[in-house]
């Protein structure tokens, strides 16, 4: 036997292995610590995942204050009865009582973050309200014995939610008119009449609505009524008296203007027709008019109309709009997305 060739042998050995352990040494190194940073990255999922639904549960229910400044007032939540009790009582006493009690709803209308307030939604079965429709002081205003004289009959179709629903969630499409005609009461016990449109309108007959008892979600189309009617059990079995009052009177429901969507309202196909008339049942028929077409509207988008120059009316073709977060289709252009009428 060579015990020299052996020697050697070993020796080189001995160097491939510590040449393969200088390789591989620093390979393991990278596979230990890319299982750790993988393990945090677990952990730290599983931290946020359970944050998130964590969060959406918060956000489920918005809580009203409990308490006011300066008063035993707090916002009347559905079912209570106060809220669909009618006829409520006219006010006849323009005086420093009513004006401080005018001034506690709407310090409770800014606490709340609403826009607008209504005897009823914070207990008192009388014909007055306030709202602000803006951020301006000036703006406010205060609503006594009020009646709409008038209705127009273009409606716009938007989101609404209100406090005494008491969640985010319970928030649905309502159909309000463009412009109305109004006379009322001021605080002093002065007449008025006015004419509103666009938000203040909306945020007007809001409010008109709660003296008579409707809430918005009355208004809701099924689709809508149907997708928050779990926050609407939720606040049902929140009270547990034995009064509660869950639908509106049958009569001031029916002689509701404008009428109730009976489905969740899409953007119609436009033409040159002059109306574009959304059918519902017997008691429900909406008609949306085909408005001409305007510049950098937010809201609801317009399309069409116009004449082309010259004697000769050319007939123009059929120009099909939609909204496209509700079609998969790119040829379908879009015509805007709604506001979210603030909480009233």
């Amino acid at each position: 036997m060579n015990f020299q060739s052996i020697s050697s042998n070993t020796a080189t050995m001995l160097l491939i292995k510590l040449h393969l352990f200088a390789i591989l040494a620093p390979l393991a190194e990278s596979l230990l610590q890319y299982q750790r940073l993988n393990l945090n990255n677990k952990s730290i999922h599983r931290h946020r995942h359970h944050n998130r639904h964590h969060n959406n549960h918060d956000l489920q229910m918005r809580l009203n204050p409990t308490s006011f400044k300066g008063t035993d007032y707090i916002i009347t939540e559905f079912p209570r009865p106060s809220l669909r009790r009618t006829p409520n009582a006219p006010i006849s006493k323009f005086d420093d009582e009513f004006s401080s009690k005018t001034q506690t709803m709407l310090s409770i209308m800014y606490e709340s973050k609403g826009v607008g307030l209504a005897a009823p939604q914070i207990g008192l079965n009388e014909l007055v309200f306030v709202y602000n429709p803006s951020d301006a002081k000036d703006m406010e205003r205060v609503v006594c014995n009020p009646t709409i004289t008038k209705f127009s009959e273009d409606v716009i179709v938007e989101e609404e939610g209100c406090l005494s629903l008491r969640s985010d969630e319970c928030a649905g499409q309502v159909a309000r008119s463009e412009w109305i005609e109004t006379e009322y009461q001021n605080e002093l016990g002065q007449k008025v009449r006015r004419r509103l449109k666009g938000f203040e309108a909306r945020v007007f007959q809001h409010e008109y609505d709660h003296l008579k008892g409707i809430l918005c979600y009355d208004r809701f189309p099924p689709e809508d009524r149907e997708a928050v009617q779990q926050s609407i059990d939720r606040l049902l079995g929140l009270y547990d008296e034995d009064d509660a009052l869950i639908d509106p009177d049958v009569e001031e429901a029916r002689a509701a203007m404008p009428r109730p969507l009976s489905a969740r309202w899409m953007p119609p196909l436009e033409s040159d027709d002059d109306d574009v008339s959304k059918g519902g049942d017997d008691d429900v028929d909406v008609v949306f008019q085909k408005q001409k077409a305007k510049k950098g509207v937010g809201g609801f988008g317009m399309g069409g109309g116009g004449k082309k120059a010259g004697n000769k009316k050319e007939k123009k073709k059929k120009v099909k709009v939609r909204n496209a977060a509700r079609s998969d289709n790119p040829k379908f252009k879009t015509t805007g997305k709604t506001k979210f009428a603030s909480r009233k």
